[in-house]
């Protein structure tokens, strides 16, 4: 590639590229980009492609919805008048591990043939917990599981949001037969529909939106397909931009990810070998601060995390498995590589401040029951730190953090219920944070199995993948 995509029209001048070919200078791909193992989770974030495996919807995408809610510890609250400051509130009790099922909302449509929704998404709003099925998006009071509100879609789900930008989310759904062109905003606040229109086409027999995802950030919806992006004002719907992308000689944005604060561009090329980079654009400025270019014969398969940058890539050849991490400083430069074949398999991660923590595969035991590692591994330098079977007996899939611990869901085994558990970032040593019911284990396991779990405002809820046709969809515990 002898050329960058152009600054956007109007737009401020193009800072110098970093242009990091560390591996692609070798002459064999780096260690450990062995056989593909099992699939590796999308992006957190919102990029990527669709979910694959067990757990996939456990990933990422979901911390980002919930550290600023877990970390904060409590504020000793003085009043007005001066008193003794020995005269201090005694310290508040610890959380308590054993929940309760606060509510289950039962699946009215658990004896219909249901179509698989695409990138389902799960928001926290307003005191509600908002899901999208199929087919519409429902609120929930998080106290009772009561319904506050619903809105119907036109058409099956494609794509939704993985975040929230003012209260406002977006929706992309089949407007004609099998062909993603319907595109609709919702405030969540209020429940209601902001605006619904056709996403616009270059060319309406060769080009299309396939396989969509949809961003809200900053006032703004993008829209990214196979060969058609565009990008709408999040108040009224006006089109901003429909950039016309030939990949045949030019480079498009195919995927893009945030944190509600960076944002991190996928862009493809092609000019006789496809090359895809990453570019962290400044979201006041709408310039690149940085691209990096991903080795050859690799390409992007999403990003697991905006801050710090790691982005899971794959074997051009293979179909859609990923085969490593790759973690990216603040400049744009390549920091390490960490395969997930060398790790059991991978796949599932979750991203803290400096540390990346797998979870492999499962593996049956001597008890025949099951369970899996956990491997923290520096982002600076590729190396393992520790590795844990977080007690043993169970699989352990990422949730998020509570403060700086990775936080795990141990699935519902043997009329006992499930729990989160956190490790300590230092040894990995597990302590239960959250421990669900015996007696509602049975319905726990059922809906918990291919779906996602959440821990928001101290509540556990256990959302289930419509798909399978389970008698419950939701269960939360507090």
């Amino acid at each position: 590639m002898t050329a960058s995509p152009p600054p956007p029209p109007g737009g401020p001048a193009r800072t110098p590229q970093i242009w990091d070919t560390d591996i692609a200078r070798r002459g064999t791909a780096p260690p450990g980009f062995g056989p593909p193992p099992q699939p590796f989770g999308a992006d957190p974030g919102g990029g990527g492609g669709a979910p694959r495996g067990r757990r996939k919807a456990l990933i990422v995408v979901l911390a980002l919805a919930l550290v600023a809610g877990l970390g904060t510890g409590g504020w000793l609250l003085w009043g007005r008048t001066q008193k003794d400051p020995r005269h201090r509130a005694e310290p508040s009790a610890p959380p308590r591990v054993d929940t309760r099922l606060d509510w289950i909302v039962a699946n009215p449509d658990k004896d219909k043939a249901l179509p698989s929704p695409k990138r389902p998404a799960t928001w926290f709003a307003h005191g509600n917990v908002i899901r999208t099925w199929s087919r519409q998006i429902t609120a929930l009071d998080v106290r009772q599981g009561k319904e506050q509100w619903r809105i119907a879609l036109p058409g099956e789900l494609c794509s939704a949001s993985r975040r929230l930008d003012d209260d406002t989310a977006a929706v992309m759904y089949k407007q004609d037969g099998n062909t993603c062109t319907g595109l609709m905003a919702v405030d969540v606040k209020s429940g209601r529909q902001k605006w619904d229109r056709r996403v616009p086409l270059h060319d309406e027999r060769t080009s299309d939106y396939g396989d969509p995802q949809v961003l809200v950030f900053r006032g703004r919806v993008k829209v990214m397909g196979s060969s058609e992006s565009a990008t709408f004002a999040a108040a009224d719907g006006k089109v901003l931009e429909h950039p016309r992308l030939n990949p045949a000689d030019n480079c498009m944005e195919n995927r893009a990810s945030t944190d509600g604060k960076t944002l991190l561009s996928v862009v493809r090329c092609s000019l006789g070998s496809d090359r895809e980079f990453v570019q962290r654009i400044d979201p006041g400025t709408g310039r690149e601060d940085w691209t990096w270019k991903a080795p050859e014969g690799l390409t992007i398969r999403g990003v697991l995390s905006v801050d710090p940058v790691v982005v899971t890539v794959g074997r051009t050849d293979s179909s859609d498995t990923s085969t490593n991490l790759i973690s990216i400083s603040p400049q744009g430069r390549t920091r390490a590589v960490i395969s997930l074949t060398d790790h059991g398999g991978a796949i599932d991660a979750i991203v803290g401040k400096d540390t990346v923590y797998l979870a492999s595969g499962d593996k049956e035991t001597a008890a025949s029951t099951k369970e899996n590692r956990i491997v923290a591994i520096d982002l600076a330098k590729g190396e393992k730190r520790w590795e844990t079977n977080a007690g043993g007996n169970r699989v352990g899939t990422p949730v998020g953090f509570v403060g700086d611990k990775p936080l795990f869901y141990q699935g519902a085994q043997s009329g006992e219920g499930g729990r989160l558990v956190t490790l300590d970032p230092r040894d990995g040593a597990p302590t239960v944070h959250k421990r669900m019911p015996s007696e509602s284990s049975a319905e726990e396991a059922e809906v918990a199995a291919l779906g996602e779990v959440y821990f928001h405002d101290d509540k556990v809820f256990v959302v289930a993948a419509a798909e399978l046709r389970p008698k419950n969809l939701m269960m939360s515990f507090g």
